[in-house]
């Protein structure tokens, strides 16, 4: 039996996450420092949406990839 485990961790959510829960990171900062945070609990990967800091919603823009 296989017992190999892949720990994913969505540090922004989805969606309007910042609305519901304002600690939800917005900054590159933030999110890089959260993600840290993440590999330290044992995540494996860090699933992340680029966050617009002015507004805290999703953005689309590439500069800020």
């Amino acid at each position: 039996m296989n017992r190999s485990v892949i720990l994913t961790c969505a540090v922004t959510g989805a969606g309007d996450t910042t609305g519901k829960n304002p600690n939800v990171p917005i900054t590159p900062k933030q999110i890089a420092d959260n993600c840290i945070e993440a590999a330290r609990a044992g995540a494996s990967v860090a699933h992340i949406h680029v966050r617009d800091p002015e507004t805290g919603g999703i953005s689309h823009n590439i500069g800020r990839f």
